[in-house]
């Protein structure tokens, strides 16, 4: 059983307690209803930090107390517990994002006016920026579809997406963005994956309205989006993996013009040769 209490003080660590605090909560959950001191002794806890330990705890929401001489402190079930160390991370990442967004003008107002004063150097453009697929790749790929000001031509298997990106995509019709999407050919794909297509191109058609452009290829060896690629631009872009789970690919994010303009030039070769 000490390899599972270890195992879980490692785990809530990981979920944002410090050693003392997982500790205290791990043997807590071990344990069940017991006293402080029961708890310094079970956990390592000096006895001279386990009731600010506990308090901490206590304020975070991760376990009761029973007052009393002496008090006794119980432990919330684990989804409880888990909730509430969710919950307490998401509060912590706005404080932090509140406070970056307050000190954001005043930095670029004195970064800019620093901004490479010292030398003569030209400003580059990075080539790319690799970002892992999922939540940040998503978030890339809406802030580009919103971005977008002339063309926004999309690659995708069967933009599974399509709820995620709903918003952005509207609003990009409002501007009258020259919107293109590439998709795999039903035919190409397995019968489950085919009739999730239809659903998903059936809300597509419903966003795109009545200027949809949506083309079929046998392959879509590139997955992402090209935004406004003659007018320097922006795209996202992985490429297609069989098999291989998303959270082991990788995307690529450039502006570079060069590369974004190569990348719209292909995709575009492809939608007039490569696709119906």
């Amino acid at each position: 059983m000490e390899r599972q209490v270890t195992q879980l003080k490692f785990t809530l660590s990981n979920m944002g307690l410090n050693e003392y605090q997982a500790s205290t909560l791990a043997h807590l959950i071990y344990l069940g209803e017991t006293k402080a001191t029961n708890l310094s002794k079970a956990s390592g806890v000096p006895n001279a930090r386990i009731y600010g330990v506990l308090d901490e705890l206590s304020q975070k929401g991760l376990l009761i107390v029973r007052p009393g001489r002496p008090a006794l402190y119980s432990p919330l079930t684990p989804a409880e517990i888990a909730d509430a160390l969710v919950s307490a991370s998401r509060q912590e990442i706005r404080q932090q994002l509140t406070v970056i967004e307050d000190y954001r003008d005043g930095f670029e107002e004195v970064a800019s006016s620093i901004f490479m004063k010292a030398g003569t150097g030209e400003v580059r453009t990075g080539l790319i920026r690799i970002v892992s697929v999922g939540n940040v790749s998503m978030d890339e790929t809406r802030k580009m579809y919103r971005s977008a000001e002339k063309t926004l031509i999309i690659s995708t298997r069967a933009m599974e997406y399509i709820d995620k990106v709903r918003e952005d995509l509207e609003e990009a019709v409002g501007k009258g963005v020259d919107i293109k999407v590439l998709m795999r050919k039903p035919d190409s794909l397995s019968s489950d994956d085919a009739s999730k297509q239809g659903m998903n191109l059936a809300a597509l058609k419903e966003v795109l309205g009545g200027d949809a452009q949506i083309k079929y290829s046998p392959e879509v060896e590139i997955r992402g989006c090209v935004v406004d690629h003659e007018v320097g631009g922006k795209a996202l872009f992985l490429v297609e993996e069989e098999g291989v789970p998303f959270f082991l690919r990788e995307a690529a994010v450039t502006s570079h013009p060069g590369v974004v303009k190569a990348l719209g030039s292909m995709l575009m070769l492809k939608w007039k040769f490569d696709s119906e």
